[in-house]
């Protein structure tokens, strides 16, 4: 069995090649090798997902620069500001009168009742005015409790 040849049998010698001190193989899957034919470099495992994770935090950060941070709804501030207002009378405490009804009577609502600072269109100060005065005027008669009726300010 000496004379037996290795090749024979299907048992290969490993190739490889010692020069100058260093141990090199013809392993295709060694990290960072390259092929003989295609000259593409052959990445382990690890290295491929390193470099898909580099790629997408990458993309992401391309991202966060291109475009800014928009908010889903949209505050409230930008749609007040964004509304086109009416302009707003001066109002002077010396015109708000009990015995002013007519102008008391654009702040009352069809059941009687003082209408909101949101339909009036005037500052917190000058709402509790004219509530103030409105209570005052329908105290002593000169405006209703209940309705407003048509003929009433004729």
């Amino acid at each position: 069995m000496s004379n037996v040849n290795p090749a024979k049998y299907g048992k290969k010698k490993p190739v490889s090649s010692y020069s100058k001190g260093s141990f090199k193989t013809n392993n295709p899957f060694q990290k960072g090798s390259q092929t003989e034919k295609t000259g593409r470099r052959v990445l382990s495992l690890s290295q491929l997902l390193g470099r898909i994770r580099k790629q997408r935090q990458q993309k992401v950060e391309q991202q966060k620069r291109q475009r800014p941070i928009q908010p889903i709804i949209p505050p409230k501030s930008l749609i007040i500001i964004l509304k086109e207002k009416p302009e707003k009378a001066i109002y002077n405490r010396r015109i708000i009168d009990y015995k002013h009804c007519g102008l008391l009577q654009r702040y009352i609502g069809l059941g009687g009742k003082i209408l909101p600072r949101r339909q009036t269109r005037l500052t917190a100060k000058q709402q509790r005015y004219i509530a103030k005065t409105i209570k005052s005027a329908r105290i002593m008669g000169l405006l209703p409790f209940v309705s407003k009726e048509k003929s009433f300010f004729r």
